[in-house]
């Protein structure tokens, strides 16, 4: 299996002191309640031609956002997190039967207090499988080996691997429709004066 690795270039001074901030995919330009297509070939005023993917966990517990544009893919990884703070003394209620009688008793109980936050990270880089070749993204203009890849993919669901400054790895499924709409984001005609932004309004 062929591994494709592709980095802008940079000055060895700026890569050692900013590795972290400079070597990483940028950050999705829209949150999961933004009023946009998803999954669907859109235009935009600065960027062009270009589709946005969302992914959710049903329990609430992350939601991934991408846009994904011959410019660049760009995406923010969100984690809803959820911890217990302190308690607070409540007083709740029950039926009890004494001597053949119900009556209702009240007693004394301790309810957590949660402090709810999240976090948005963006990856290191991202990792493709397709067609028994994997491809390796980490900043700026997509290459056209990798664009040619994405326009290429299989039509179905599609699993991609984020990467993090610790090397640990997060899998994400990408809907059918998004790779659908890479077949017209990332087609020659779209990289070569094609996915151009819209001219302003007069």
């Amino acid at each position: 299996m062929r591994q494709h690795v592709w980095r802008m270039g940079l000055g060895l001074g700026l890569a050692v002191s900013m590795t972290s901030a400079a070597i990483a995919v940028a950050p999705a330009p829209v949150t999961q309640n933004s009023k946009v297509a998803w999954s669907e070939v859109v235009s935009d005023r600065f960027d062009g031609m270009l589709v946005y993917d969302k992914n959710f966990d049903g329990g609430g517990k992350f939601v991934f956002v991408s846009s994904w544009a011959p410019q660049g893919i760009r995406a923010t990884y969100t984690e809803y997190h959820s911890e217990v703070v302190d308690y607070k003394t409540v007083w709740r209620s029950k039926w009890i039967t004494e001597k053949g009688k119900r009556r209702e008793v009240q007693y004394r109980d301790q309810e957590p207090i949660y402090r709810k936050y999240q976090t948005d990270r963006s990856p290191k880089t991202i990792k493709f499988a397709i067609n028994n070749q994997v491809y390796t993204y980490e900043q700026g203009t997509v290459p056209a080996e990798l664009a040619a890849a994405l326009a290429n993919a299989p039509l179905e669901n599609m699993t991609i691997r984020l990467v993090w400054e610790n090397d640990a790895t997060t899998d994400i499924e990408i809907g059918k429709g998004t790779v659908a709409a890479w077949k017209t984001i990332f087609k020659p005609s779209a990289q070569f004066g094609i996915n151009q932004p819209l001219a302003p309004s007069p």
